[in-house]
């Protein structure tokens, strides 16, 4: 793919606080930049809503790109437990996310401005004037998978330290959603050595960008090819009312040229724990469920 970012200047980006520790080496990540294991450092990260695009049986890989076109993207993971401040190894964590024009695998026969579509009398030239998704947007509507497709999705387990490493493409967007990536814990499930199946979820989660990456990246190709209205942060319901905030991937370093980007999560879980369903969406064929039996 032809590059056409590379005039986004190089520059060191402090992003949230929740991804700083992930780009260290533990155990000693947290004291090296002074925050010793507290309780208030291991809180739990907040939950955010599964979504109609989740699919179980993914495959166990750490490139999950297959071809598609955009930024490359470096998304490590760390997933600490909340309990002991320790890394919790040994669980599984499945992404999936959108491809450069809002996509997802499993549900591509979708309204090509993005899954659910907009509403009939929407004007992408002219969204509304104040914070939040465009006039009359809701959630889209229950999905059911139109296609047996799997890019930009994919488990791996955490190591000793607790982390994942996944090679991606900086995700799209699509109507009424800005830039995020969606992930699961999961511990307990069964592997064929080809995906892993039940277990139980601890957490489920998006990861989310800082804006001004975002929104510069959306200017060029591929992802200037999706001319609906991008939803911004601050205007993405998701983000503000399942606390998004705490939930943006640290990039220690904006990137150019072809190397693209390293992105950086930690997430404080208790693998013990069962959330609760959170928000309006729900996954295909009914309610997320946090004791997966596929």
């Amino acid at each position: 793919m032809k590059k056409k970012y590379s005039g986004f200047t190089r520059r060191r980006f402090i992003g949230s606080s929740v991804g700083v520790a992930a780009a260290l080496q533990f155990p000693h990540a947290l004291s090296a930049f002074g925050l010793t294991p507290n309780p208030p450092i291991c809180k739990l990260v907040p939950e955010q809503e599964v979504g109609p695009y989740y699919l179980a049986n993914e495959f166990l890989r750490s490139d999950i790109t297959e071809g598609k076109p955009g930024v490359p993207l470096a998304l490590r993971v760390v997933v600490m437990d909340s309990r002991s401040c320790k890394p919790l190894a040994n669980a599984a964590i499945d992404i999936w996310h959108c491809d450069a024009l809002g996509l997802y695998s499993g549900f591509t026969k979708q309204n090509p401005t993005g899954p659910g579509g907009p509403p009939p009398d929407f004007d992408p030239q002219h969204p509304r004037n104040r914070s939040g998704p465009p006039e009359n947007m809701g959630p889209p509507p229950e999905n059911h998978p139109t296609d047996k497709l799997t890019f930009l999705r994919g488990i791996q387990f955490t190591g000793a330290d607790g982390s994942v490493n996944f090679q991606t493409v900086f995700p799209g967007f699509y109507m009424g959603r800005t830039n995020h990536i969606h992930f699961k814990v999961r511990v307990g499930g069964n592997t064929d050595g080809k995906s892993y199946e039940a277990g139980h979820t601890s957490h489920i989660g998006q990861i989310f960008f800082p804006e001004e990456i975002a929104a510069e990246l959306m200017k060029h190709e591929p992802y200037s090819l999706h001319t609906i209205h991008r939803v911004t942060s601050s205007e993405d319901d998701i983000f503000n009312d399942q606390h998004g905030d705490l939930s943006v991937a640290q990039i220690p370093l904006v990137r150019t040229g072809d190397s693209g980007f390293h992105a950086d999560l930690v997430a404080y879980v208790d693998p013990t724990a069962t959330p609760a369903a959170t928000g309006r969406m729900r996954g295909p064929g009914g309610p997320p469920s946090h004791d997966d039996q596929h």
